[in-house]
Order: C-alpha cells, then structure tokens, then sequence
C-alpha cells in the first residue's frame, strides 16, 4: 500500500476508462411515461446512467418538455431543459388515447421492470393503465408515479400539474430562503424536479433489491413538495419542540456560526468555522485572535445570539473585503491547525467551467451531436470503481428508436409500424 491514495483513486475512478466497465443496471427496463413532468422524467435519466434500458414513450405530437427551456435559445429546435437531460433513453412515439396504443403500452409494461408516470393521480388508472391494472400482467413491475400532492390525501384529487414553483412553495422551503426583509425568492434551479427524482430512484433500487427475495414489485408515491420537505433539516423539529417558526434568516443561520457569505475583493465567499477550535482558527488566520475570546463570540450559544452574528459576520468582513477569495484561500490552507476551515468563492457558472478540478473529474464533457451539434453537458454525480454511470448518447429525436424498440419487443417490420403511425398510434 505503498501508493498514494490521491493517485490510486484518481486512476480507479479515472473517467477514460468508463466505457471499459459494466453498467450497474444493464439488466432493467424501464418505461418513462413521464409527459410533462420533470421529476419523473429526471428519474428515468438517473437509471438511463446506470445502464438500464429507458424507453422514453412519447404522443406522436411530442412530448412538451420538448419544448421547455429558454424560448430564444434552442437545440436544433429542441428545448434546451429537455436536451440537458434525456440522455441514453430510447424515444419512441406512442398514443395513449388509442386503444391499440393502450394495448402496446400493456405489452411493454408485461416485459418491463419500472415503469415511471408523472399524470395526475388516478388518470392512467381510469385508461386501465394503472398499477393495479400492470400488476396482473406482471406481478414484478415496479410502478413510479410522481405528483404534488402524492396519490392520496384530502388535496390528492384533482390536483393541477405539478410545477417545481408550486412545490417549493407547498413544501415550506421558500419560507426559510432569501432575506427577511425581501420578498421570497425561489431557489434558482428546477430543484423539487431534481430531488423528487433522486428520491425516486433510491426507491426503485429498494424495490428492485427486495424484489430479488419476494419475487414481487410495487408501487411507489413520490411527492414533489414531500421530497423538498425533507430539505428542511431542523425546521420541523424546532416548531414542534418551542413553537418557534424558523423564518428567512439571509446570510445567518439560526445553528451555527461563522456559516455566511461575505464580501472579498473579487466578489463574494462562502466561511464556515462554527465549533470553538474551528472559529478560533477563523481568528487566527484573520490575525484577531482575541475575538475567539471576545465574550459575545466565545461559544457556540453566544455566536448564534441573532445580534451577535451581525456583529460577527461585520468583523470578518472587515478583514475579507482586503483579499481576494484565492488569497484567502492561499492563507486557510497553510494555516497550521488546530481546526478546520472551509472556504470557497460563489462561482457562477462561467468561473465552475473553467476550472481544472472539475474537468479532471469528467463533471463536464463536450459533446458533437449529429442532430443538435456541439453540445456541453454535465455528467452523472456518481463516481464508482466497478460498475460507473456514463453518457452513451445525448437527446434523440422524437421517435428515433420506434423500429428498435417495436421490433425487439413485438417483432414490429416497417409496414406495419407505418401503418399505425397513419392510424395516429405512433
């Protein structure tokens, strides 16, 4: 073991060397029935990186997040919020409003592992396309349906479409982001989406595990604004345990601190060192050390008193706004220790993409499309030894793979796959 770790873990994650390695999930098929629904749609993306086979079911007009992303900027006349993400899925048409197009649906949920809907609760049921229709004609299906609300409760029917706005503000995250004295501000990404999807996922990979000894699937809820509640960390807990109402608090935080942004020379940085040794070292490389012993600051209790974190965060920034966030940097990693200091600069996304670390880690790569042209796209979050998620292709046209998918599947030639389509099937 003589090897540094730094490079035996840099060669075994190395991203080169992904197309080499098997794929965790070869083995499962997946139907994304997902139509205007981005979390259920990122769900499908998730498994489509670990190597199961996604089936992306579209109606023959296309799906609408076809169309989703910034309206002056598209690729090749799709929707940039949909090339972002439907990498590696298999996209076929398929009209659920015909019978024939039910019944293709039902034949592929009888070979299929997961299926994944994002309708409103009950509408694929009254189709007799629902999880307790599936279940009888294949007893090991895994049934994904994500919705707002969830499938039932009082607000359960006839919910409106879920959108990442409405469970930001359902879910009680808005009310604890931004500034107090601001109106709300959401979060600035799809995040609802994106969590609802990687909570999901975990549970699909639960039921397939379980699936292994029962031999049985299941169905799944997943709620948008319950996925964002789980964001909330103490929030909750604090109400029920002093009636308090956590409220937005800005660059402060009712926990801990030193845990804010404060101005540098080149803009903003995040600083954090809230444990007694962790802001003492705060001090230290500041060249105030008496402030660790200053009694509004000495302990946790009196650095989160509400007043004593303006003054505090007052004192650092009087110090931060004469360097650079590299200079600072430069000064916590070469400061001896005891405790630990994280820093980092608020990079916007211009300054993340040009930074070597990233790039190394494979986090980007630049794609040429023979349909969108040169794309940059992120890369799967996961690095694994053995089995790593990858990035086979990038968004398909619509019905790019109908002849693959009918012909493996239900032995479908050209003249009959023509001949739905002119019946308005495909």
């Amino acid at each position: 073991m003589s090897e540094r770790w730094y490079d035996w873990i840099k060669r075994e994650e190395d991203p080169a060397r992904v197309s080499e390695l098997p794929e965790a999930l070869d083995d499962l098929v997946v139907l994304d029935v997902s139509q205007g629904h981005y979390g259920a749609f990122l769900t499908g993306t998730y498994l489509a990186e670990l190597g199961a086979e996604v089936i992306k079911l579209e109606p023959p007009g296309g799906d609408p997040m076809r169309g989703w992303g910034p309206a002056d900027v598209t690729a090749n006349g799709t929707g940039l919020a949909f090339v972002a993400e439907a990498r590696n899925k298999y996209c076929v048409t398929l009209n659920l409003d015909k019978k024939a197009g039910r019944s293709l649906l039902k034949g592929l949920a009888a070979r299929a592992d997961v299926l994944i809907e994002g309708f409103e609760p009950g509408y694929l049921d009254r189709l007799g396309l629902g999880y307790r229709h599936l279940a009888k004609v294949n007893p090991r299906l895994i049934y994904v349906a994500c919705s707002a609300y969830g499938q039932f409760g009082p607000d359960a029917p006839g919910q409106l479409r879920e959108y990442d706005l409405t469970d930001q503000a359902l879910s009680g995250l808005l009310h604890v982001t931004g500034d107090p004295d601001a109106p709300p501000v959401r979060v600035g990404s799809w995040i609802s989406a994106y969590a609802q999807a990687a909570w999901a996922s975990m549970a699909v990979l639960a039921a397939v595990h379980w699936r292994e000894t029962s031999n049985q699937g299941q169905m799944i809820d997943v709620s948008g604004a319950e996925a964002l509640m789980r964001y909330l960390e103490y929030t909750v807990l604090l109400y029920h345990a002093t009636g308090q109402i956590r409220g937005r608090t800005g660059l402060y935080e009712l926990a801990v601190f030193p845990y804010t942004f404060v101005r540098v020379k080149d803009g903003y940085a995040f600083i954090a060192g809230y444990t007694d040794p962790n802001f003492q070292a705060i001090c230290r490389i500041m060249g105030r050390p008496e402030l660790a012993k200053d009694p509004r600051f000495n302990t946790t209790l009196q650095r989160t008193n509400p007043e004593n974190e303006v003054l505090l965060r007052d004192e650092i920034e009087k110090w931060s706004m004469n360097f650079s966030s590299d200079e600072i940097l430069e000064k916590v990693l070469a400061d001896p220790g005891p405790g630990i200091i994280v820093f980092g600069p608020m990079n916007p996304p211009t300054k993340v993409l040009t930074e070597a670390h990233w790039w190394e880690r494979g986090c980007f790569r630049r794609v040429e499309d023979p349909v969108y042209g040169p794309l940059l796209l992120q890369m799967p979050v996961w690095r694994m030894t053995r089995t790593p998620p990858r990035l086979k292709w990038a968004c398909r046209p619509l019905g790019y793979h109908n002849a693959h998918v009918y012909a493996k599947y239900f032995g479908l030639g050209p003249g009959r796959l023509a001949e739905l389509k002119t019946k308005g099937v495909l």
